[in-house]
């Protein structure tokens, strides 16, 4: 069975990062350690007040604690870093483990940076993505880390040009998820190299939190099965839209976050 560290925030209430990752990793086949970098009462888009308990400072202690024991893991997964000492910590676990190394660089949504990140954490990312084997940053997140500026829609001129600054900053393979095209619907972008390929599906004009957590949760667990990287960003970008087709066909809360149950025999039944 195939192991990864999942290095995420998780909230207790309410769906996104870890509590949508933990799942769907297991789900898949994969053995789980979790290294939550806070513990947030709900995920904080739609919610305010949060109670949150800060993690970042140890989750090397727990890190090294786990790899006394003996243990090895074949991949590291991470996602939310609020600063830059985390970011270190990451790198130093990705150094030690020498495994692959999948990190979903949360920035921004919606063409802005969150509200509790600033320029810094973009120079991190910057850097850290350095380390990664796969990237999946959501179409701001490319803009941001490359410098560009956000448009309404993307051309493939211009989507090929921030896949060619992405690939100067980080690996040579990687998703930009949620590009709104110029042909009126929205892509997951994928490139390997020179390749690159676009994945399209209908533009349902909504979003929920987690949604790119359970993307990259499937298209990690689908590469460590030893499935080719295309296939993969098609079949998790399926699951990932039919999961928030059902969530607007049911008028889902959306500051609860994309809903598991729905797709879960999907998910299943790819093993």
């Amino acid at each position: 069975m195939p192991s990864a560290i999942a290095i995420h925030d998780l909230s207790l209430w309410s769906k996104s990062s870890l509590s949508v990752v933990l799942p769907v990793l297991e789900a898949m086949g994969i053995e789980v350690f979790s290294l939550p970098t806070s513990i947030l009462s709900t995920q904080s888009d739609g919610f305010e007040d949060l109670k949150i308990i800060d993690m970042e400072n140890s989750i090397l202690d727990y890190y090294e604690k786990v790899k006394s024991y003996g243990y090895s893991f074949d991949a590291i997964y991470s996602g939310y870093l609020g600063n830059s000492e985390t970011a270190h910590s990451v790198e130093k676990i990705i150094v030690r483990e020498n495994a692959l190394a999948l990190i979903d660089p949360v920035l921004g949504d919606n063409g802005e940076l969150y509200q509790s990140l600033e320029e810094s954490n973009v120079r991190t990312l910057r850097k850290l993505i350095g380390k990664a084997d796969i990237i999946t940053p959501n179409i701001t997140e490319a803009c941001l880390l490359t410098g560009r500026g956000h448009e309404s829609a993307y051309s493939n001129r211009k989507i090929s040009g921030i896949i060619r600054d992405l690939r100067v900053l980080g690996p040579e393979k990687g998703v930009i998820t949620s590009v709104p095209l110029e042909i009126g619907r929205m892509a997951n972008v994928a490139y390997v190299d020179e390749e690159i390929r676009i994945f399209s599906y209908e533009d349902l004009s909504v979003s929920y939190p987690g949604s790119g957590d359970l993307f990259a949760s499937l298209l990690l667990s689908l590469i460590l099965d030893d499935n080719s990287f295309f296939p993969s960003v098609k079949v998790s970008g399926e699951i990932t839209t039919r999961a928030v087709e059902y969530a607007k066909v049911t008028k889902r809360e959306r500051r609860m976050g994309i809903s598991l149950i729905p797709v879960m025999n999907d998910i299943r039944k790819i093993l």
